[in-house]
């Protein structure tokens, strides 16, 4: 399977289960997951190809366990039967409803919900813990909004911490120092910022049905 053969489900996938395991169970796990029997060397090379890095060192630390310790039957070979994983089993790196990491791309906090993957169609997924918290006191996100942290802590998803605001005055917070303001004095900023937005779409609007 070439680079461009790897559809955005499946590298999703990788990115998502290679932050927890290692690229064997990776493999075994990808391979489950899409009814193929795609070999370790292949998925190595997905992985390189694609930029997809596990944030662990690498390493194997004093006192640390192999991955396959009191493992039967999980011999090397990526296309023997006795190294498929079998349906009906458990990964060994299951993760309980609730389990938080922190996400590689952007670093907030990813918590695990019971809902459906659209697209691996597993009954779980991962999805951004200041959106679940949001959604959880005020509905879903309105279209064309953006969720910010008010004091500028990504990792604090406390529902007092979370703004709601539109995308274009998230972009125009953001060419402002308006972080690195005193929290007495944002909510003025804010506001300036939502009227300069607001005339500038009026503005837009006019021009547009001269």
């Amino acid at each position: 399977m070439s680079k461009a053969m790897y559809s955005a489900a499946m590298l999703e996938f990788l990115q998502v289960t290679y932050e927890e395991c290692d690229v064997e169970e990776t493999t075994r796990l990808f391979n489950y997951a899409f009814g193929l029997e795609k070999t370790v060397s292949q998925i190595k090379g997905a992985l390189a190809n694609h930029k997809i890095l596990s944030g662990r060192t690498g390493r194997f630390d004093k006192g640390s366990r192999p991955w396959n310790t009191g493992k039967k039957g999980l011999q090397a070979g990526g296309r023997s039967a006795e190294t498929r994983f079998k349906k009906g089993d458990k990964p060994a790196n299951l993760k309980p409803i609730g389990h938080e990491r922190i996400c590689s791309k952007d670093g907030t906090i990813l918590i695990k919900v019971a809902e459906r993957n659209p697209y691996t169609g597993a009954a779980t997924r991962y999805r951004p813990k200041h959106h679940v918290v949001w959604e959880q006191h005020h509905g879903p996100l309105p279209e064309g909004s953006v969720l910010r942290f008010i004091d500028g802590n990504q990792l604090n998803c406390d529902i007092s911490n979370l703004e709601l605001v539109s995308k274009a005055v998230h972009l125009r917070l953001n060419q402002t120092d308006y972080q690195d303001l005193p929290p007495e004095v944002k909510p003025t900023m804010k506001a300036c910022v939502e009227l300069e937005v607001a005339v500038f779409g009026r503005q837009k609007r006019k021009k547009a049905h001269a």
